[in-house]
């Protein structure tokens, strides 16, 4: 695998969800090798040979692990990506439900210690 400069990961980003990350911007200013490492992760993820998921799904993967840790730029990013990907309006909405009802089910399995006091 070829490392990628810096500019050629921000023109395969900007292909891929049509604009530029504010994040990926600023990161490339401060310290470019940031957005080249993210650009490897992405191939020996996303991208990967290894990896039995189409691109569609593995988008709304990512964006199912951006809507649950908070991340609304990725969240922003990745549903448009899904999107020009082919991905319906259906598809996205179910992505969201279930993450909210994972969370949701986390509040739960958190809550045993309090349940518990509870019985008592």
């Amino acid at each position: 695998m070829q490392t990628p400069t810096p500019e050629q990961v921000m023109n395969m980003m900007k292909d891929r969800f049509g604009s530029l990350p504010k994040s990926i911007e600023i990161a490339s200013e401060v310290d470019p090798s940031l957005i080249v490492e993210q650009a490897i992760s992405s191939k020996l993820s996303m991208q990967s040979e290894k990896n039995a998921l189409d691109p569609k799904t593995s988008t709304l993967v990512f964006l199912a692990a951006a809507l649950a840790l908070g991340n609304e730029e990725c969240v922003e990013l990745n549903t448009k990506a899904a999107k020009k990907m082919g991905a319906s309006n259906e598809e996205i909405l179910s992505v969201i439900r279930i993450v909210r009802h994972a969370a949701a089910s986390s509040v739960v399995g958190v809550a045993e210690a309090a349940l518990k006091n509870l019985q008592e």
